[in-house]
C-alpha cells in the first residue's frame, strides 16, 4: 500500500467490500470462413468481498455485413446480452501445508427474456504449500445449464502468489497470471483466462428464436495496475481474444451448428474502490 494502514482483523478483511467498474471492447473479428465480422463491447459492475459477490454485465455487438452469415434471419443477429451472477466462496485452511477453496455461483445469461436462462457453477480445489514461495493446486470446476454442462480440471503452480512486492505468478488452467510489483503503487501484469457460458436467446432472436448459444473463449491480457490511494485502483490492459467458439441450439436444446471467430485485439479499463 502507498502508506501504512492499520491492520484489519482476519474477519474484517474477509468482510471488507470492493466495488469495481469494468469497460472493455474487442475490435472487428471475422467469422472463420466468412468475410463478415463483429465488434464486442462490454460493461460490468462488480461488488464483492472475500466471501460473497454480485455482478451485472452487458455486452453490445456491432455487426458488419451480417446478412451474408449462414445464421442470418433477416435482422441483426443479436444487439446485446446480459448476465447477472451471485456467488459465494468458502476458504478452508486445513493445516500449515494444505488449503482448500470452494466456490459456488448462480447466474442468468440472456438476450431479452430471463426464463430458462438460469445456470450455476461450482469450483473446488486443494492447494499444497511446497515451501514459503511455492504451491501447487489441483481440483475441478463445473458450469451447469440445462442445455450444456461442462466439467474441467483446475491445475496450477503458484509462486509468491499473495506477496505485494517483486515477482508473483500462477501458471495453470483455467487461469494463468504473472505480475511484477515495480513499486508500492504500480503492478505490471499479464495473464490468460478460459471462460464458458450458455446464453438464452430472445423469443424473436435473429439467430435462433427461443434458442440458446454456448460461447467459449480464451483471452489473454497485458497491462498495469496503479494504486491511486488507499481506496482507489486504476488498471488498464491490452486484450487478445485468441480462440472464440459459439454453438447454436434450438429451443429443445438440440445442437444446430457451431462457428469460430478469428482472433482480435482489444482493451479494458477497470476502476476499483475499496470501502
Amino acid at each position: 500500500r502507498l502508506a501504512q494502514q492499520p491492520q484489519l482483523s482476519p474477519l474484517a478483511h474477509l468482510a471488507q467490500p470492493t466495488l469495481t467498474l469494468h469497460s472493455d471492447s474487442l475490435t472487428d473479428a471475422k467469422f472463420e470462413g466468412y468475410d463478415r465480422s463483429v465488434k464486442t463491447y462490454k460493461q460490468k459492475i462488480h461488488i464483492n468481498n472475500e466471501m460473497f459477490g454480485f455482478s451485472y454485465s452487458r455486452w453490445d455487438f456491432d455487426w458488419k455485413d451480417e446478412s451474408d452469415l449462414p445464421f442470418y434471419r433477416g435482422k441483426t443477429p443479436i444487439d446485446s446480452m446480459n448476465r447477472i451472477k451471485l456467488y459465494a466462496n468458502w476458504p478452508l485452511r486445513i493445516n500449515d501445508e494444505w488449503f482448500m477453496l470452494n466456490s459456488v455461483n448462480v447466474n442468468a445469461t440472456y438476450e431479452d427474456e430471463m426464463s430458462d436462462s438460469y445456470g450455476g457453477g461450482i469450483t473446488s480445489f486443494f492447494s499444497y504449500k511446497l515451501d514459503e514461495d511455492h504451491s501447487i493446486q489441483l481440483g475441478a470446476f463445473a458450469n451447469y445449464h440445462s442445455v450444456k454442462t461442462i466439467a474441467l480440471p483446475v491445475i496450477g503452480y503458484s509462486y509468491r502468489a499473495r506477496e505485494t512486492d517483486g515477482l508473483k505468478m500462477l501458471i495453470g488452467f483455467p487461469r494463468t497470471y504473472i505480475g511484477y510489483q515495480l513499486n508500492p503503487a504500480i503492478l505490471i501484469n499479464a495473464g490468460m483466462v478460459y471462460s464458458q457460458a450458455v446464453i438464452r436467446l430472445a423469443d424473436d432472436s435473429g439467430i435462433e428464436p427461443e434458442g440458446y448459444s454456448e460461447a467459449k473463449d480464451f483471452q489473454a491480457n497485458l497491462g498495469f495496475r496503479y494504486e491511486i490511494n488507499k481506496h482507489f485502483e486504476l488498471s488498464a490492459d491490452i486484450l487478445y481474444a485468441f480462440k472464440r467458439d459459439f454453438t447454436i441450439y434450438n429451443s429443445n436444446a438440440d445442437e444446430i451448428d457451431s462457428y469460430s471467430i478469428e482472433p482480435s485485439f482489444g482493451g479494458i479499463i477497470k476502476l476499483k474502490y475499496l470501502f
